[in-house]
């Protein structure tokens, strides 16, 4: 017969799966809701935000906005698709890299019911070295039409990148070094980089990956089961 300690600790045990199943469906139900309020909306445009509101760490002309999908951002998946999320990412940080490949598996199963765009959120501390300089590389890489192939190579060599690291990344997906190597140096690069940041802060943005689904954030690494249970209400 099982002991009274042993059951209490059971029904505890149990409890908390119960309580954990609660969460679990009442956000996927709310992710849901905000889909359906999102709509097909012009992920092109701001939203939610304006200098003022929430921007106390950039330095924003007050009334201005703030995009939650930069004009140049890259972007997989179906441009029309009602789901949209939008990452904010360090390519140094190792849930970023833990979030990858669910991203990616997500997207070959759902590729028409996701527009998917990406955004550089380098952490800029020692954790994260050469956090900027991979972001950088990255928008390099997405000039010459190949940001796609340097993001995974990148996450697949995850380290605190320095730029000859990311010469060496570049090399091997075919990239033109010249060009690239000039680029690295770009300021208009690195404003673009900047941009990124600035906007993921003033969007409250404090950790990667963060991500947004149709304008609602939702932070951490996502396991894939989660998402395809919000995916999959969507008709």
């Amino acid at each position: 017969m099982m002991r009274r300690g042993a059951k209490v600790a059971l029904l505890a045990v149990f409890a908390i799966v119960i309580i954990f199943a609660i969460i679990f469906v009442w956000r996927t139900v709310y992710f849901y809701n905000q889909i359906k309020k999102g709509g097909s909306a012009d992920v092109s445009g701001a939203v939610h935000f304006t200098a003022g509101q929430n921007n106390s760490a950039v330095n924003l002309p007050a009334g201005s906005k703030i995009n939650l999908v930069g004009s140049d951002s890259p972007r997989l998946g179906n441009a029309s698709a009602k789901i949209i999320i939008v990452e904010f990412a360090d390519f140094t940080c190792p849930f970023s890299k833990q979030e990858f490949p669910v991203v990616r598996e997500l997207l070959a199963k759902y590729p028409d019911k996701i527009n998917f765009v990406f955004r550089n959120f380098p952490l800029g501390d020692a954790n994260h070295a050469g956090g900027k300089e991979a972001s950088i590389a990255a928008v390099c890489a997405n000039s010459q039409g190949k940001f796609w192939p340097f993001h995974d190579k990148i996450f697949q060599n995850q380290k605190n990148f320095t730029n000859t690291d990311l010469l060496s990344l570049a090399g091997q997906i075919g990239l033109n070094l010249e060009s690239f190597s000039q680029c690295l140096e770009s300021s208009a690069v690195k404003s673009k980089v900047e941009k990124d940041w600035a906007d993921g802060v003033a969007l409250g943005v404090t950790g990667t990956p963060s991500f947004f689904l149709n304008g609602e954030k939702v932070e951490g690494a996502i396991p894939l089961e989660a998402w395809e249970k919000v995916i999959g209400l969507v008709k």
